[in-house]
């Protein structure tokens, strides 16, 4: 029996170990800067509150910058894009789905739903082998989005959305719902996964079969 095989356990472990390190300091910092990110928009963009009803609140929007015109009627085929900040509260899902819910109802929802994806996802990276680099990352993006809202739903009963984005891209205009740093990891996390099954496991695929 060589060296070699002797350390491979070891080796394995110290890289499982090393792996998880670095994911979780990747976690712990996206969930650091959405938190911030959300606390500074509330403390600067948030105008008034009700006491009690968080439905009603007066929240502010600030332009960062755009680019061309605002378009003047549906026919108007002039490029436009714009971007900036706005306060809004989210006590839904993706999107403002399932807001008008009652809260005996969707709260416990949401909270459950939640934290089955969040333990989901965990089970996922913890089988998902080293060399699938790509993957283990794109798990670990929605992972520290899921925690982000997460945290807002559990701390404050919504989820505070501030970046505003809206376009006119060949006469069709639309103005992106309000979104978050959280949201951005989970669409960004999305977006690896498919990129992985589309590209990466086929070509693993056709590695495996030519053995």
């Amino acid at each position: 029996m060589s060296i070699s095989n002797v350390n491979l356990p070891l080796e394995q472990i110290k890289a499982r170990m090393l792996s998880f390190i670095a994911l979780a300091f990747m976690v712990c910092g996206s969930v650091a800067i959405d938190q911030i990110s959300k606390v500074h928009s509330e403390n600067t963009l948030m105008k008034w509150s009700h006491d009690s009803d968080l439905d009603q609140y007066i929240g502010q929007q600030y332009p960062l910058g755009s680019i061309g015109a605002p378009p003047e009627s549906k026919d108007d085929n002039r490029f436009y894009l714009s971007w900036g900040f706005n306060y809004v509260r989210n006590q839904g899902a993706a999107w403002g789905f399932l807001h008008d819910l009652k809260d005996s109802i969707r709260v416990p929802f949401f909270t459950t739903v939640t934290v089955l994806a969040i333990l989901f996802v965990i089970s996922v990276l913890r089988f998902t082998p080293l060399s699938f680099r790509l993957l283990r990352y794109a798990f670990t993006l929605i992972l520290s989005g899921a925690i982000g809202n997460f945290v807002d739903r559990m701390r404050l009963g919504y989820v505070i959305d501030w970046i505003d984005v809206e376009w006119n891209i060949a006469g069709w205009y639309y103005r992106f719902p309000n979104f978050n740093f959280a949201d951005s990891c989970i669409s960004i996390g999305v977006a690896l996964f498919v990129i992985d099954a589309i590209f990466l496991e086929r070509k693993r695929e056709k590695m495996m079969a030519e053995l």
